[in-house]
Formats: C-alpha cells, structure tokens, sequence
C-alpha cells in the first residue's frame, strides 16, 4: 500500500512539473502597425418594410489569423496592369455592406429581412497620402477567397462599378478565417504600396446608392498603433 502511494504522489509530481514547465512567462510583443480608427458605421435608409439600418464594416487586415505575437500585414499579391512589365503590391480596403437582419444566402433555411441593394463605385474612392498625393483606385471591386479575408488577384473575379455589394454573390463567399462570419465582402484596391507602420492615410471611399438615395461615406483616417509589449504565459499567447 505505502509503495502504492509513492507511486501516485511520484506520479502526480511530475505531471505538476511538466504542466508547469509547459507554462512559462515569456516576453511577447506585437510590432507597431496603422489601422483604420473607425472600422463600422451605420446608416438609416429605406428599405421593402420600411426604414431599416444599414452596417458598412471596413479592414484593412484579416485579423482572424493576425495572431497577437505577429505583425498586422496585409496580404495581396499582385494584379498585373496592361503594358506595364512589372506587377507591385497594392493597398486595400475590405468593404462588408449588409441591411439589418438580411437573409443570409449562406445558411439556406434561416429567415431573414430581404436584401436592400446596395451600388457602390469604386471609381470615385481615393486615397490622400501624407503629401497630399492623390492615388485613385481602380475601377472593378474584387471578390474574395474563400479561406481569409484577401482579395483574388485575378481579373476573372473582378466586377466593374458600380456593383451591388449587398448582392448574393457576395455574401454567399464567407472565408473560414474572416472580420464577419455571416457576411461576405468586397475589395477596393488602390494602385499604391503597402502602407507603413507610420502612414498617415485618409481614405475617402465616396458614397453608396441605396434605394435611389446617396449615403455618404465619412472620410477614414488612419491611427498608429505603437509596439505591444507584454509577459505571456505558453500556450496562451494572446494579450
């Protein structure tokens, strides 16, 4: 019996170490990154029932799979422009645009409000870098993959503006890792490299057509975000 009990308590000593030893403090930070200071507006407009609430949300980064330890970074390769030999990185801006309750086209069977159509035209959306430099965004808004929340390069999945970003198609593209798992979204992509950790950016994406009537997007500046620093205890890695 005594031998029983040595074994336990020998036992139970070294599964207390290895839990122990498997949760160590470690120093973890997080570089300086800039995003977006507002990232959700809302909107009253018409709609089939009467007046209803529209959501715009807006990213920069798919912050689904940006783990604490590891620098936000957008992630788009290259959309070749004609007669240009090289192909470069380009900025973009993730677009979720949904009425309140709409029916959502990928869970077939759930109710919902019906779609309120929502024209968007990336032609008119720039942004203002910190010279004051005007960079336009090309004309087509670009569907997005199905595993983040990255725009496809490839023209096949590109559609020309203006677009309804409240359509079907769009939300039925709901990626695995994503800002919104229950809407899908659409990419304006501006001919300008990836921003910096210090960009002093204002976006200015325009408006939206709803129901006839012009909503106005609000100007969307960017705010920097310094270095995190902060003990972390393995595995539990998040701030």
């Amino acid at each position: 019996m005594a031998c029983y009990q040595w074994r336990s308590r020998a036992v139970m000593a070294t599964l207390i170490a290895v839990s122990v030893s498997a949760c160590v403090p470690m120093q973890r930070q997080r570089a300086a990154y800039t995003d977006l200071c507002q990232s959700e507006y809302s909107f009253k407009v018409p709609g089939p029932q009467g007046e209803t609430t529209l959501t715009l949300e807006t990213y920069l980064y798919d912050h689904a799979i940006s783990y604490a330890p590891s620098r936000y970074r957008q992630a788009l390769f290259s959309i070749p422009y004609v007669n240009e030999p090289e192909a470069k990185p380009e900025f973009y801006v993730q677009l979720i645009a949904y009425n309140k309750n709409r029916l959502r086209p990928s869970r077939p069977g759930k109710k919902g409000e019906p779609a309120i159509p929502v024209l968007y035209d990336s032609r008119q959306a720039y942004v203002t870098l910190e010279d004051g430099t005007r960079v336009n965004a090309r004309p087509e808004l670009f569907l997005g993959m199905l595993a983040y929340d990255f725009p496809i390069p490839d023209m096949r999945y590109a559609h020309q503006s203006p677009y309804d970003i409240n359509s079907d198609e769009v939300h039925r593209r709901i990626p695995k890792l994503t800002n919104n798992d229950d809407y899908g979204s659409v990419y304006v992509i501006f001919k300008t490299p990836s921003l910096t950790e210090n960009a002093k950016w204002t976006i200015h994406l325009g408006e939206l057509m709803v129901a006839g009537q012009k909503v106005a997007i609000p100007p969307m500046p960017l705010c920097y975000h310094p270095k995190k620093e902060w003990i972390g205890i393995e595995p539990l890695m998040r701030p």
